[in-house]
């Protein structure tokens, strides 16, 4: 009987246990839940008490959003575009501005003298005191009857290179020349053409295909075509080479840019107040300068850089708004200049500061949404606005539309260039940063554009391309 009540004392005892160490852990469990639910209610009573600014804000929100879908179809850049579908029209658009643009082009070779200036400009091959040394690389474009008309790249190059450099009195500075790397050479008519006006560089075909390799990649052909180029631009003495294909159309301040860039930035910099030659033996070299990158791949996420200026960008505006914003409405009087304020009670001014930091943070956040929305290339704009404004970023691995190079930094480019078989994996810009990056050269990228890519026709995939907008709403096609 006793060994009985002994085991029922003990089961009793054990559930007791159990039932507290249940009791126990549904407590610890109702813990959390019951201070999210007191999170939960105290935001659903602030929300409810600022409802009404809280619906101005999404109203603000709301309107901005509209705005800016309204004008989707004109900002091709933006992150609204695609919801933009007007290919048609844009492809039509596209080859009404090219006509125009090289309807233009021969207007003014119309009024030059051919053997004038083709004579200067060989006289300029022999001078040992060129600037740059301006190689277009060109293949014959063979479109199909879709685009019907001439497209014309090389003449609207070759012309505005001209033009420009006229305008700006450095004809004698500069080499430019036609690189003519079509596989049928005596068929590229528009180099045939220009070359009464320019130096015309041909590349036999038996350069283009050798005997050993009868059918090569496109990719690894873009490359052999470069490096051709390439070696006969090193063949003139000059200060550096530009290399630019057949579509990388200048704009107006090209020249302009350029010499203040490089004076200011890459051949003497400040120091100390003072300005000094750059001395760069025990410092890494300077490997090469991009002029162009597609603004479609200048969006604040393809780069660090680029989010760091989204950043900044959006902090300097926020800021600015912000500020206005206060003496207009808080300060009209502006008799307590110190703090800004013009209540004089302590507890005023706390809630003064606090409402300021909250509207900064609420304003940082619109501008931000904003600005990543409109998109990066259309705030650089802002920059072509004077050539003090243009910039030397940190260069990127893409595109090689337009490139000037350091004459001393191109023998070991193009020896290892020689070496290197490009691919779909590994095309030419890529190889490029692999020798920047073995060599620990620099590179730098211009911001805005000194060049425009106008080639709607690619001629390496031999395809339009599909965004025509971009081309549509050039920044600079004068």
């Amino acid at each position: 009987m006793s060994k009985m009540m002994t085991d029922y004392a003990n089961r009793t005892n054990t559930i007791r246990l159990r039932r507290n160490k249940y009791q126990t852990i549904k407590a610890i469990i109702k813990i959390p839940i019951r201070c999210a639910i007191s999170t939960i209610q105290i935001l659903a009573r602030k929300l409810w008490h600022h409802r009404k600014y809280i619906g101005k804000t999404l109203f603000l929100y709301l309107i901005t959003i509209l705005c800016l879908y309204a004008v989707r179809c004109q900002l091709p850049y933006s992150k609204l575009y695609k919801y933009c579908s007007n290919d048609a029209i844009s492809f039509a658009a596209v080859k009404e501005v090219n006509d125009q643009r090289l309807l233009e082009a021969r207007e003014y070779l119309s009024t030059l003298d051919a053997s004038k200036t083709k004579i200067q400009y060989l006289q300029n091959g022999d001078s040992n005191k060129l600037r740059y040394v301006i190689g277009v690389v060109s293949v014959a474009r063979r479109t199909d009857v879709t685009y019907k008309g001439q497209l014309g790249y090389l003449t609207q190059v070759m012309s505005k290179l001209h033009k420009v450099t006229v305008d700006n009195g450095a004809t004698s500075d500069i080499f430019p020349f036609i690189c003519n790397v079509d596989s049928n050479p005596g068929k590229h008519a528009e180099a045939l053409e220009l070359g009464t006006f320019f130096p015309n560089v041909t590349k036999s075909y038996s350069e283009n295909v050798s005997a050993g390799h009868p059918t090569i990649t496109s990719r690894e052909q873009e490359k052999q075509d470069y490096v051709f180029c390439l070696e006969t631009a090193l063949k003139y003495k000059s200060d550096y080479v530009i290399l630019i294909q057949d579509d990388a159309y200048p704009t107006e301040s090209f020249y302009e840019v350029l010499e203040h860039l490089l004076k200011t930035k890459v051949e003497t910099q400040i120091q100390r107040g003072e300005r000094v030659t750059m001395v760069t033996n025990n410092e890494r070299r300077l490997g090469w300068i991009k002029l162009n990158i597609p603004n479609s791949a200048t969006n604040y996420h393809r780069n660090w850089f680029f989010f760091i200026q989204w950043i900044c960008l959006t902090a300097v505006i926020a800021g600015i708004s912000c500020l206005i914003f206060h003496l207009c409405k808080e300060c009209k009087p502006l008799k307590s200049v110190p703090g800004l304020y013009c209540s004089s009670t302590d507890k005023r001014k706390r809630t003064g500061y606090i409402s300021s930091s909250l509207m900064l943070l609420k304003t940082f956040v619109y501008v931000l949404l904003v600005v990543w929305i409109i998109g990066r290339p259309y705030y650089m704009k802002l920059r072509a606005t004077s050539p003090y404004f243009y910039a030397l970023e940190p260069g990127t691995s893409c595109c090689l539309v337009a490139v000037l190079y350091q004459p001393s930094t191109l023998p070991g480019l193009i020896n290892y260039l020689q070496k290197t078989t490009c691919t779909k994996q590994l095309p030419l810009d890529f190889a490029l940063d692999r020798y920047r990056i073995e060599k620990n050269l620099k590179q730098y990228l211009v911001t805005p554009n000194l060049f425009n890519h106008i080639g709607f026709y690619s001629a390496l995939n031999k395809r339009f391309n599909r965004n025509g907008a971009e081309f549509v709403h050039m920044f600079d096609s004068s």
